[in-house]
């Protein structure tokens, strides 16, 4: 064999079954030669460890290759030359598993982050940016650390990792909890702003930071992310913000601010892309079915929408070649109980596919994870939602959509998906088969408009700035807020969730509609049906300002029959029922019961209730200016919120605990408004003592695991 051997050859060797002649030697040989090339050392050294079995016999010297690019955590501890010892214990984090260790940039980034710095780090999927999060509040040097994730199931992901400091810290995830001593605040942007303030934070994450800088779908929650960020600088915290695949960062923050950017390509998974021909006139769905009969190993396949995903569950269930599943029927059968017989999700489940995607109740879309990773579903169909920092065991990432929604997803996006192919020693190597060309190589620079403060940024972001910091530019923006007189700069503030513009419009047509509106707008506890409505005709006549329809709702008129319809029902299989009447059509069904999803979801969840307080705040304003009795809507919106049943629902279902069994519990122990004392009880409660079916208990100890 030759000595000379280049990166293709070696790998090209790696891939394959290995020859009775194969010189062993000269591979390592040749890969210890290549290794001075950083990369591509790295690269074929991971291609080695994924034959690791094969070359029984060269410990030592893979050993060594792999302290020589840095992979610092795939070092065989008991079989370690003296300097690979001491290698290995500088890259120890103090606080961690003793068997936990760093690779080479990861521990440039903690050590960084040890001495007060604050960092903001670009850096792929597998790079393992979270553990530093672990490893720094191990270091106990930290009181107060808030953690901001993108989505409610990064909440409970992070929840569940970080449980192992609930002796020394208590975690937060949601605004009415109560604050001990020292705290671990795991929270959306939406529940961060409402607490950061109360509490002196002294180190803060934010995580897929890249999302600070708007785009057109997310602008909103880009603006409201922006705030908190903001607000902690101001309490001089210390920051590490995490994402993958950023090229920039824009460079201005406060004054006294200093941050250091890292961007790093380093892996510690490698990925094969394999591009999907199809031939003209083929059916893109045949390939796919073709392909998932080949794949045995955890496989994950990115779809664009809901809609897209369904069709793809169905195709795979029509095709017959995956069998029943006997250890997920007590799932299967639960599901179909609890929500609709002919639920595609529970169809797919039998035949070992998961479905995840937004529209999904939050318990049953961990639960799928959940089975993914434990290897009891081996086919993941997913959308956007599980891009976004979800963890899973794929050793497959299947790309047959290109697009999110109807937009085309740029190559940024397109990284991110990539980037969930391969695990940390469990798949070295991951595969990536593509339906489609890949974007062109563009990846984002990240502003921060808030501090930026460039001329398109919104007053409704502004608003937020102590006056010291803004620019010239942006006090002209505000010039006209500051100076009219229909509402207070805390009001606009307080609801800057909604245009400004809006606001004060919304203020004008109160001031002069005043004798007429009054009795609609002072109501407390629960509002008449008429109350009700015309609530509803300003919410969306005012804030959303919208003739589409959005979510099952299109008009103000619609929202007041779906909250009432929601209430009327009683529970959710109800409220589905609704939707599917008589239909018998298999795919009409599944879009009926996705339909009922999105108006819980969006509406009666979420916005319907943060839009009827912003109402009450300038309704109160403008009634409390007039001398006038003023309204509180706060209760009926906990009401509305929590699914017009009990308050401990909505966090419990966050917890992994589907609605359907907390109320069931709730019947048979006492279970407190309060989410830690509900969560408390939870946590003594022994399933065996209650009326829980076998699948039900299952998902309390779950819970408690974590608790």
């Amino acid at each position: 064999m030759a000595t000379n051997l280049t990166p293709s050859l070696v790998r090209n060797i790696l891939r394959k079954e290995f020859s009775k002649d194969l010189d062993k030697f000269e591979i390592i040989k040749a890969i210890s030669l290549l290794a001075q090339n950083n990369q591509i050392g790295q690269e074929l050294v991971l291609r080695l460890l994924s034959r690791r079995d094969d070359f029984i016999g060269y410990e030592i010297i893979i050993d060594s290759l792999i302290r020589r690019v840095g992979l610092y955590p795939y070092l065989q501890q008991e079989s370690l030359s003296l300097n690979d010892s001491i290698a290995f214990e500088f890259h120890k984090p103090i606080g961690l598993a003793d068997n936990i260790v760093f690779h080479h940039a990861q521990a440039e980034v903690y050590y960084s982050l040890m001495k007060g710095e604050n960092i903001i780090l670009s850096a792929p999927t597998s790079f393992g940016k979270s553990l530093i999060i672990d490893a720094v509040i191990a270091s106990n040097k930290h009181k107060n650390i808030a953690v901001v994730v993108p989505t409610i199931a990064l909440i409970d992901e992070t929840r569940k990792r970080l449980s192992k400091y609930k002796k020394d810290y208590k975690i937060i995830t949601h605004p009415t909890q109560e604050i001990e001593d020292k705290n671990i605040l795991i929270l959306t942007q939406e529940r961060a702003i409402t607490i950061i303030n109360e509490i002196p934070i002294d180190f803060f994450v934010i995580d897929e930071f890249y999302k600070l800088s708007p785009t057109k779908s997310d602008s909103q929650r880009a603006h409201i992310l922006n705030h908190v960020f903001y607000q902690l600088v101001k309490q001089n915290a210390q920051f590490y913000l995490l994402g993958p695949n950023i090229e920039e960062i824009t460079t201005e923050l406060l004054v006294n601010i200093k941050f250091r950017f890292i961007k790093t390509d380093f892996k510690t998974v490698i990925a094969e892309k394999h591009k999907i021909n199809i031939p003209k006139g083929e059916k893109p769905i045949n390939k796919l079915l073709e392909l998932t009969s080949k794949l045995k190993e955890p496989t994950l396949i990115f779809c664009q929408s809901p809609a897209s995903a369904n069709r793809v569950a169905n195709e795979l269930l029509l095709n017959g070649k995956f069998n029943n599943l006997k250890e997920n029927d007590s799932l299967v059968s639960w599901i179909k109980s609890n929500y609709h017989e002919k639920w595609i999700l529970a169809n797919c489940l039998e035949k070992g596919i998961g479905i995840h995607h937004g529209k999904i109740p939050r318990a049953i879309a961990q639960k799928s994870i959940k089975l993914f990773n434990e290897g009891k579903i081996n086919f993941l169909i997913c959308t956007s939602t599980i891009i976004e920092g979800v963890n899973t065991k794929a050793k497959n990432v299947i790309i047959y959509d290109n697009k999110i929604a109807r937009s085309k997803f740029d190559f940024f996006t397109f990284n991110n998906i990539c980037g969930r192919s391969g695990r940390m020693f469990s798949h070295f190597i991951g595969n990536i088969y593509l339906f489609h060309e890949p974007p062109s190589p563009e990846l984002p620079l990240v502003d921060f408009p808030i501090f930026s403060q460039n001329e398109d940024v919104p007053a409704e972001l502004l608003i937020n700035l102590d006056k010291e910091d803004l620019k010239e530019n942006s006090k002209k923006t505000l010039e006209k807020y500051y100076s009219q007189k229909h509402l207070s700069i805390q009001v606009l503030s307080e609801n800057s969730f909604i245009e400004l513009d809006y606001q004060i419009e919304l203020a004008k047509f109160l001031e002069e509609n005043i004798n007429k509106v009054e009795s609609y707008l002072n109501w407390k506890s629960v509002p008449s049906n008429d109350q009700l409505k015309v609530a509803c005709i300003l919410i969306w006549n005012y804030f959303i300002k919208s003739k589409r329809r959005i979510y099952g709702v299109s008009s103000g008129k619609q929202l007041h029959f779906r909250i009432n319809q929601f209430r009327e029902a009683g529970n959710l299989k109800n409220y589905i029922q609704q939707f599917i009447g008589n239909n018998n059509d298999l795919s009409k069904i599944n879009e009926a019961i996705e339909l009922a999803f999105d108006i819980q979801r969006h509406w009666i969840n979420f916005q319907f209730p943060r839009y009827l307080l912003a109402l009450n705040n300038i309704a109160n304003h403008v009634l409390a200016k007039q001398s006038k009795s003023q309204g509180d809507f706060s209760s009926y919106a906990n009401m509305v919120e929590c699914y017009f049943t009990e308050p401990y629902v909505v966090p419990l279902d966050e917890y992994g605990l589907p609605v359907q069994i907390s109320l069931k519990i709730g019947k048979q122990i006492e279970l407190d408004k309060n989410i830690d004392k509900s969560l408390i009880a939870i946590k003594n409660l022994n399933p065996e003592k209650v009326d829980l079916s076998e699948i039900e208990k299952e998902f309390v100890y779950e819970l408690k695991e974590y608790l």
